[in-house]
């Protein structure tokens, strides 16, 4: 389950939020310069990155409806490494950070993050991965 931390510290430096607005205005400004690592696991659990994903500026956008606000944007980079297979993944903003477990197979349980077919699993391809914020959840927890 993906998991986000450091909500209350973005707050918290920006002296409190009236609304959802602000809220994901701060957000998009905090994930402006955010990236994507993908990491594998060596047989004794030892973290090995395969790959460090760059926003692409022109994909972060703020989508609103009647009854959810969420913001999206896309990552991308090249695989570095194709001895492990993708099992963690974390974002990294300004100050936000989320994380979570990942797989290129469909349908594994515990995983929040299916990566994107172009995720090839080979060193040197070219990998770009969407994500979506879910601005209302997040929002409940730093009202």
């Amino acid at each position: 389950m993906r998991q986000y931390k450091n909500l209350d510290l973005l707050v918290k430096h920006n002296n409190g939020v009236e609304n959802k607005t602000e809220f994901s205005d701060l957000l998009i400004d905090d994930l402006k310069e955010s990236s994507c690592s993908i990491f594998g696991e060596t047989a004794d659990e030892q973290a090995v990155l395969l790959a460090e994903l760059k926003i692409q500026m022109d994909s972060l956008d703020l989508h609103s409806g009647m009854f959810h606000q969420h913001i999206e944007f896309v990552v991308d980079g090249a695989i570095i490494n194709d001895q492990y297979p993708a099992l963690t993944y974390t974002v990294k903003g300004g100050t936000v950070l989320f994380f979570g477990r990942c797989s290129t197979i469909p349908q594994v349980c515990g995983v929040d993050l299916y990566l994107d077919k172009s995720y090839t699993d080979k060193e040197g391809d070219y990998v770009k991965q969407k994500f979506t914020i879910p601005v209302n959840k997040l929002f409940k927890f730093v009202k």
